[in-house]
């Protein structure tokens, strides 16, 4: 009964000076606005990147590669010096060895080339690939079709080419089945695909043009040295840590040993980013949490100004029979709602605010790519507990100094 007296005292002095509480609430609305919106933003760096792999091949992807003459072992830098090397026939052997795994795609990189169709010449990069490769980059075919294995048995002069590609060099001529020049050799175009866009590669996608890989060995780089790559999907999430062990098998079967070669796995690049995520939210949020505190002032000094103001008040309340627990509550109750009210409204206000700054970088830093926003529930339920806590922390002075006020003082106080 007494809490529901207090409740109904402190909102009739609340309403009673609107603006004040307006002003002294709006710190608290700030404070819970900027810690909910900063750390929604910051959490959209682990969503972010998983929506990139997912848009190369998603997060199951390893890839296996045979490092330059120097590679990393046990944090030290040593020479490579095996003349071991990953071949075109090792992917087959990958695929009977390794049930966990569900695709392998060989990739050569040929870097920049220049390609001519009539008259019209473009700098493109150039890449060998294998049949799979466009389900496992997650690439599908617009028009055409993609390399079949007979491509790659007898090293035929085809090609698969970017929307860029088609756009700049074709234009408005149907590509398939015409003539694409590669420095001096002739490919005949037999798929088109899809447009993937940029976002935040580091090369353009659609300014590739697709080999098959054996033609490229033949044709460009050799097979010695050729920086020949396999992009591998594991079945399964939870199966990636048992693809890597049966990748490490099935290298020792081929090539005697797993240490000539090294593993770039996507679940352990989504592990740490998703560590920098949480202590970027941290980061953010202890720097608009100063807010809160400064808001927690506020509400103080606020209340210790009502209890000077309202010192007769109080003396009456006591010479009527109050107890000082009374005083206490009825004020306490005050801070509390004042921050009640604030975290209230700063989640409201955070929502948008986590939208708006999620626009922004997507606007500003990465353009091609959208920035996820999403509003994080933790941080809001948080927050509202911060606040509260704050308006306890910070309304329990106050409320103490007004409970110990004498009646026959305040009574006297002008």
């Amino acid at each position: 009964m007494r809490i529901m007296q207090g409740l109904s005292v402190s909102l009739s002095a609340l309403r009673r000076n609107k603006l004040r509480s307006l002003l002294t609430v709006l710190g608290i609305i700030i404070g819970i606005a900027a810690v909910v919106a900063m750390v929604s933003v910051g959490g959209g760096l682990k969503y972010f990147v998983i929506a990139e792999f997912d848009r190369i091949g998603g997060a199951t992807t390893i890839v296996l590669f045979r490092p330059g003459e120097i590679k990393s072992k046990d944090g030290k830098w040593v020479r490579n010096k095996t003349p071991e090397r990953l071949e075109y026939q090792d992917i087959s052997a990958i695929s009977s060895f390794c049930p966990a795994i569900k695709n392998v795609s060989g990739i050569i990189g040929a870097g920049g080339k220049t390609v001519s169709y009539r008259g019209q010449n473009k700098s493109v990069e150039i890449e060998g690939v294998t049949p799979r490769y466009s389900e496992g980059r997650n690439w599908p075919v617009e028009s055409g079709y993609f390399f079949e294995d007979q491509d790659l048995i007898e090293n035929r002069m085809v090609c698969a080419i970017g929307s860029k590609v088609r756009q700049d060099v074709f234009g408005n001529v149907d590509p398939i089945g015409e003539v694409l020049r590669i420095s001096d050799q002739r490919f005949t175009v037999v798929a088109t695909m899809i447009e993937k866009g940029n976002k935040m590669a580091t090369t353009n996608w659609d300014n590739r043009v697709l080999i098959p890989l054996t033609t490229m060995e033949t044709r460009f780089t050799g097979k010695k040295n050729n920086g020949l790559l396999f992009w591998i999907q594991a079945i399964d999430i939870d199966l990636v840590d048992q693809a890597v062990a049966e990748l490490k098998i099935a290298l020792r079967r081929l090539h005697k040993s797993e240490e000539y070669f090294d593993f770039f796995i996507a679940q352990e690049i989504i592990k740490r980013v998703g560590s920098i995520s949480k202590i970027l939210q941290l980061l953010l949020a202890g720097v608009a949490g100063i807010s809160l505190f400064v808001g927690g002032i506020g509400i103080m000094n606020i209340m210790l100004v009502s209890v000077t103001e309202r010192t007769r008040e109080i003396g009456l309340r006591k010479a009527v029979g109050a107890k000082g627990f009374d005083i206490r509550l009825q004020f306490l109750l005050e801070s509390v709602l004042l921050s009640i009210i604030g975290g209230t409204i700063g989640i409201i206000i955070s929502s948008g605010l986590a939208l708006g700054a999620a626009l922004a970088v997507t606007k500003f830093l990465i353009k091609d790519a959208q920035w996820p926003a999403s509003f994080s529930i933790n941080a809001a339920v948080a927050a509202f507990l911060v606040s509260t806590i704050i308006g306890v922390t910070f309304g329990l002075y106050p409320a103490i100094k007004a409970s110990r006020l004498q009646p026959t003082e305040a009574l006297r106080y002008e």
